[in-house]
């Protein structure tokens, strides 16, 4: 038998929306980050954009693996309550995979950055000195645009991861058929 969303305990059905909130919330969030606040923060001076860009990532980095992980979870779980393979499903799945892929995700691309920039707030907090003779890409506003750009893959994939957990939620194909037709003639109100 199928699980259905309408024979979705209650609390099963505050953990979906609270999976479905939490991943559109880590979409929203990235974008926020990327979009809004880097780029007005690369009008700082490079010691005060090394220190903002500190105190983004701290409060930053344990938000968005909770949010990955915990939606993660809800929606393998919803998946595997579904014995038949159903396009629901499927969805959950996706929506799963994709929000655990950001961690490897994270890891491998943002992390020789974060390193970086963590080394810049650290020396550049120390002296007062500017960043002259450095390539534009090692300075700290070449690598907070490189950050800011590598966090616009993490806003695809967890919107995607969004957009199919949305697609699984509303899907209910089960219930009211997804075909239509034109009915002509005497019998078109199907009496």
């Amino acid at each position: 038998m199928t699980a259905r969303l309408d024979d979705l305990p209650s609390g099963l059905r505050t953990a979906q929306v609270l999976g479905l909130t939490a991943t559109a919330a880590l979409a929203g969030k990235t974008f926020g980050v990327s979009f809004g606040a880097v780029p007005a923060l690369l009008h700082a001076p490079a010691p005060l954009l090394a220190k903002q860009w500190k105190t983004l990532y701290d409060s930053d980095k344990t938000l968005a693996s909770v949010l990955s992980v915990f939606s993660s979870g809800v929606f393998a779980f919803l998946a595997y309550r579904d014995e038949n393979w159903t396009k629901p499903a499927i969805l959950y799945t996706t929506s799963s995979t994709l929000l655990l892929s950001l961690i490897p995700y994270t890891f491998l691309f943002s992390e020789p950055v974060n390193r970086k920039l963590q080394d810049k707030a650290q020396t550049l907090k120390a002296e007062t000195s500017s960043e002259a003779g450095v390539k534009q890409e090692d300075t700290v506003h070449g690598l907070v645009d490189q950050w800011a750009t590598i966090n616009l893959g993490r806003f695809v994939v967890s919107a995607i991861a969004a957009g199919a957990a949305i697609w699984a939620a509303v899907d209910r194909t089960d219930i009211v058929p997804a075909t239509a037709r034109l009915a002509t003639g005497a019998n078109r109100m199907g009496n």
